[in-house]
């Protein structure tokens, strides 16, 4: 039996905050990903970051705060970290109130699909029209995860 504070044993003390913590902030973003060339869309889904966010949800969090996927963690500005650190808050509250996302037959726990997916902007959407814009959608690979983002609206 553990008796010691959960966040000291060796499997937890290396990860980072959850993101619907006061803890997790622009600035606390900001703070880490100075002189980091990695993609922002990697930094945002590196558990040692920031756990619990996914593909999917960075890609939707990275669509509504404008950013492009691709740009280095280093580059991005405080005022730009303040909006995706927003977005990811308020998409993982808004996935958790539908009940999660579910994409071919994943089920909760109440044996319910989650009905997060019919508020995706751009993930799945690759060679659709962007929800603001109307340009087309374009996925890549970042980090071996399919990308799907607007390079007009994500510039």
């Amino acid at each position: 039996m553990w008796t010691e504070d959960p966040d000291s044993h060796k499997l937890l003390n290396h990860l980072g905050p959850e993101p619907l913590t006061e803890e997790f902030s622009a600035q606390y973003l900001y703070n880490r990903s100075r002189n980091k060339k990695l993609p922002v869309k990697t930094f945002i889904m590196d558990q040692k970051i920031v756990v619990g966010v996914g593909n999917i949800y960075a890609n939707e969090a990275l669509f509504l705060a404008g950013i492009n996927p691709n740009q280095s963690a280093g580059q991005i500005s405080l005022f730009s970290y303040k909006k995706l650190t927003q977005h990811i808050k308020n998409i993982l509250k808004q996935a958790i109130k539908q009940g999660g996302t579910t994409l071919k037959d994943f089920l909760n726990s109440d044996g319910k699909p989650g009905y997060f997916s019919q508020s995706l902007h751009v993930y799945g959407r690759e060679h659709q029209p962007c929800t603001r814009c109307n340009t087309v959608l374009v996925a890549i690979q970042i980090g071996k995860r399919q990308t799907v983002f607007c390079p007009k609206c994500q510039l």
